[in-house]
């Protein structure tokens, strides 16, 4: 039987094992990307975390402000050069259609 378990679940203690087999699979996935982050990605998310509600909202609030305005701009920038361009090739093709400037 000591061949089923890694080697990792043999050096936990009881309690964790019994913590972790309360997790569903949402939970489990969440501990498994939170042990994947490095050092100062994990010090940052735990003070997040620990912030009180109203400056948790207000942190999240502030980093979905800040997504959008960065879609908005890089959208924006596409249309205002997909515009720009057929702007241009719409007036080629004009200057063509009137024909040689006298």
């Amino acid at each position: 039987m000591s061949g089923v378990f890694p080697q990792r679940l043999r050096e936990l203690d009881p309690e964790t094992i019994l913590w972790l087999d309360r997790l569903d699979s949402k939970q489990r996935e969440a501990l498994i990307w939170a042990g994947r982050l490095d050092p100062v990605r994990r010090d940052r998310l735990d003070k997040f975390l620990d912030l009180d509600e109203d400056h948790f909202e207000a942190g999240f609030a502030v980093v979905q402000l800040w997504t959008r305005l960065r879609w908005l701009g890089s959208t924006s920038v596409w249309i205002i050069l997909t515009v720009a361009g057929l702007l241009l090739a719409l007036m080629q093709i004009v200057d063509q259609l009137k024909g040689p400037k006298p």
